[in-house]
């Protein structure tokens, strides 16, 4: 049997209260939502600089549809740039300049601040 975060109903409504607080928050200030912030999570976590959109979608379990839409936010917003395979059309993949890294990264750290 799994072990659960909460153990009331009154722990789970204090929880999904803090989180919709801690997004908004993000929201207003990095104009970043849940998926975008997922997905620079899984980035900034990547020992490399290369990922494919569907490496994303297993990792975060997101439907193809917000990790497209995510995606090309991410890119407008200067987190990262992405082009199709040459072997495949299909396959998004999804890389980062030292630059934008350094972006996500400090993106990343600004966010771990709302923890503390």
């Amino acid at each position: 049997m799994e072990e659960k975060a909460f153990t009331t109903l009154d722990e789970l409504f204090t929880i999904n209260h803090q989180v919709k607080s801690f997004f908004k928050i993000i929201k207003d200030q990095f104009k970043l939502n849940f998926e975008e912030i997922y997905i620079l999570n899984i980035l900034n976590n990547c020992s490399g600089y290369e990922v494919t959109a569907k490496e994303i979608a297993q990792k975060t379990n997101l439907k193809p549809y917000y990790i497209t839409k995510a995606l090309q936010k991410l890119k407008d917003m200067g987190y990262l740039d992405k082009k199709r395979s040459e072997h495949d059309e299909r396959t998004v993949i999804v890389f980062i300049s030292n630059q934008e890294k350094a972006k996500i990264e400090y993106t990343i750290n600004a966010l771990n601040k709302h923890f503390y």
